[in-house]
């Protein structure tokens, strides 16, 4: 009887966790199917903001036509819903406008109004959404939050914060010593005719910029490059006249971004096998010579800590030894130092009597100098309103 008991028992227990079992199964699928991509509360909500971009889409139109109707909708007369967007061109002069969307650089100026969140609509309310009218059609556009660039004559096309040094060939003339600020001498651009909107050319022979740059690093750095290289690698230097042992250079390779100072201890990943160039650091990322790109490397002197991105995405990152940069003639020592010259397309290099001045083969259109690590919402805005600067100018 009390073995019966026993086997009744254990037959109540599997029963219980076999439905506890049933149950969980039950309920993740229950939560899946409510809390999924296509869950019914995803599909919800989508259905939701659908219904209400269509709505405030439908009360923008019904303003569009009336505004065809009284004339406002293409009247250059700042009035009507929205702001009129102007292309850059001579005839806009200091008045252009633009939208530029951010993955594809399309451009929407002439033609075209902005209404922006928050934009009064009649017989609806406040605008929940950013969107764009085309005066000749009347079509709206929607805009998505956070994909597209404002740009006006007059924006700052940087952040400003921390910024030592700005290179930008929309604003600078080979020919024009003025444009590029004081303290700055080039060499070897005597014949160089071309246009600074497709970018300041450098050929590799004796092309050159010199300036001087005295600011406080102990925070760190951040350098900005947008461009093209070909040949030479180095395209920009802080170093000591005729000297490969006190020096910081930047470059580009065949897939590597090449850092170094004269500080033969970074321990990083990134390091030259020998140790005689541990200073030398080597950042694999996908780069084939020739092609137009955009790169940020920061590093933040508190963490000690390295980041490289290309086209606004994160590539690798690694912590290097303290001394590297805080020690004696580590890298802050060099870009403190107001007693040697920053270069734009030129590195002193080598090894014993095969060292030389090299200069490299490029076309810069932008490159910026922080003392301080940018954090990643500072590089994003740097890095889509210089390409929709460019995208505008070249057009």
């Amino acid at each position: 009887m009390k073995e019966k008991l026993k086997q009744e028992k254990g037959i109540t227990l599997i029963a219980l966790v076999i439905t506890i079992i049933v149950l969980l199964i039950l309920a993740g699928v229950s939560i899946a199917m409510l809390t999924g991509d296509n869950g019914i509360l995803t599909q919800a909500q989508r259905a939701k903001s659908e219904t209400s971009i269509s709505t405030e889409k439908e009360a923008l139109e019904v303003q569009v036509i009336g505004e065809e109707m009284n004339g406002t909708l293409r009247n250059e007369v700042e009035n009507g819903i929205g702001k009129t967007l102007y292309s850059n061109t001579l005839e806009n002069s200091n008045r252009w406008n633009v939208i530029v969307i951010n993955d594809t650089q399309k451009v929407y100026g002439d033609g075209y109004k902005y209404i922006e969140k928050g934009t009064e609509i009649e017989n609806y309310g406040e605008a929940q959404y950013n969107w764009l009218i085309n005066t000749n059609t009347g079509e709206v556009i929607q805009l998505e939050e956070g994909k597209y660039t404002e740009l006006s004559y007059g924006d700052d096309l940087a952040v400003t914060d921390g910024l030592v040094f700005n290179v930008d060939s929309n604003n600078m003339d080979n020919n024009d010593l003025s444009t590029w600020g004081e303290g700055v001498s080039l060499h070897g651009f005597e014949n160089n005719t071309e246009t600074t909107s497709n970018g300041l050319e450098f050929d590799g022979v004796d092309d050159y910029v010199e300036f001087n740059s005295t600011a406080d690093y102990s925070k760190g750095f951040t350098l900005s490059f947008y461009g093209i290289s070909y040949r030479g690698g180095t395209f920009f230097s802080k170093q000591r006249e005729n000297s490969v042992a006190y020096s910081c250079r930047f470059g580009l390779g065949e897939d590597i971004f090449m850092f170094n100072t004269s500080k033969n201890m970074a321990n990083s990943k990134w390091s030259y096998d020998s140790s005689t160039n541990n200073g030398n650091l080597e950042i694999p990322c996908p780069y084939t010579r020739g092609e137009l790109e955009y790169f940020d490397l920061t590093f933040d002197a508190s963490t000690n800590e390295f980041k490289l991105y290309k086209n606004n995405e994160l590539i690798d990152s690694d912590i290097v030894d303290e001394e590297y940069w805080h020690g004696e003639n580590g890298g802050q020592h060099i870009f403190e130092d107001d007693t040697i010259s920053c270069y734009l397309g030129r590195a002193y290099r080598g090894s014993g009597e095969e060292n030389k001045w090299v200069y490299c083969k490029m076309i810069m259109y932008s490159l910026r100098l922080y003392n301080r690590p940018l954090n990643e919402s500072e590089l994003e805005s740097n890095y889509y309103k210089t390409l929709a600067a460019h995208t505008i100018d070249n057009e």
